[in-house]
């Protein structure tokens, strides 16, 4: 029992160890070393637990993406009205990348390489676009008919959301330095940013 605990422990901090050099490298230029170093273990050890770079980092993939995008799935099928969606959608968005700032750059530079990878892990999380996308713009075709919201095409709005609640973490360095943030104040800045998004979104769809 306790062989098993320590071994749960230490893949964990090997996995934790290749998301930050995945992520720092980029997938081509990270090397076995590197996350050895970084998860402060030797290279035999690491081999243990995983033979190749792949492994981890289709693993850590398929990890990252279904969390996020299962996340966004159970607002997305909610019986919530719209409004309680989107500010659930903005704020399960800047909950998540404020624990893990650098997950966008990470997905991006994957999907960037395959971009059908995310069907995949997107089926597998319950969350397939087409199906997310067909819910979402029902809802938003309903409150445009009942004229509780301005005509809006739902992609569109969709896409707004997202970019808002996503962008500052993707542009987070040159955010930092452009508006002389450390870590806490940018951290504080995103938790001020759900109330924001949210409500930007909210007065733009007004009819």
């Amino acid at each position: 029992m306790v062989k098993e605990k320590r071994d749960n422990k230490t893949e964990k901090a090997i996995l934790e160890a290749a998301f930050k050099v995945f992520t720092e490298k980029g997938f081509a230029a990270s090397r076995m070393d590197d996350i050895a170093r970084e998860a402060k273990i030797n290279r035999a050890l690491l081999h243990y637990y995983f033979r190749s770079k792949d492994k981890m980092f289709d693993l850590i993939f398929a990890q990252r993406i279904t969390e996020f995008l299962s996340g966004i799935a159970q607002q997305m099928f909610s019986e919530k009205d719209l409004k309680e969606k989107i500010s659930g959608i903005v704020e399960h968005e800047i909950n998540m990348l404020s624990t893990l700032p650098h997950l966008p750059i990470f997905i991006f530079q994957e999907l960037a390489q395959n971009p059908e990878r995310i069907i995949v892990h997107a089926k597998n999380a319950g969350a397939h676009p087409g199906a997310l996308l067909k819910k979402f713009s029902a809802q938003v075709k309903t409150e445009v008919k009942k004229g509780t919201i301005r005509n809006v095409e739902p992609s569109q709005l969709l896409m707004s959301i997202m970019a808002m609640a996503i962008y500052p973490f993707i542009a987070r360095p040159i955010i930092k330095v452009m508006l002389q943030l450390d870590d806490v104040q940018f951290n504080r800045l995103m938790k001020k940013r759900k109330e924001d998004v949210t409500e930007f979104i909210f007065n733009s769809l007004r009819p």
